[in-house]
């Protein structure tokens, strides 16, 4: 691909997580990491990603706390989300479906459904 890369901020609090996504989103994207929503909102707002993936369960701010913050700045309003997080309760993916993620994936997860997940939501956003 001779342009350039797309930007991918992963959001988690779990180091162990940010590294394996990292590892598995490297070659296709260039990653961004952050370990908490504050920050989360901070890079995303220095970088514009093109996709952010985003835990539910951080101390702080949650996922929910951070999806709400970044749709209420210009610039990051129309960023697709995707969910990646060990909560499964029907109530919560209802939550975040009806604030605009475009994917709900559950840990652990499955490495060619995150990449697939990754580039439909990329190229929705550009469709």
């Amino acid at each position: 691909m001779a342009d350039e890369k797309k930007k991918v901020l992963a959001v988690d609090d779990e180091n162990d997580v940010l590294v394996i996504l990292k590892t598995a989103l490297a070659e296709e994207y260039e990653v961004y990491t952050a370990g908490n929503g504050i920050d989360a909102i901070a890079i995303a707002e220095d970088e514009k990603p093109d996709l952010v993936i985003l835990d539910m369960m951080m101390p702080m701010m949650d996922g929910f706390e951070t999806l709400a913050e970044m749709r209420e700045k210009p610039g990051l309003d129309t960023v697709p989300v995707i969910f990646l997080t060990g909560v499964s309760d029907k109530d919560k993916i209802r939550k975040a479906l009806d604030m605009g993620t475009a994917y709900y994936l559950v840990k652990p997860f499955d490495y060619m459904e995150l990449m697939e997940k990754a580039a439909l939501a990329i190229s929705d956003r550009k469709a």
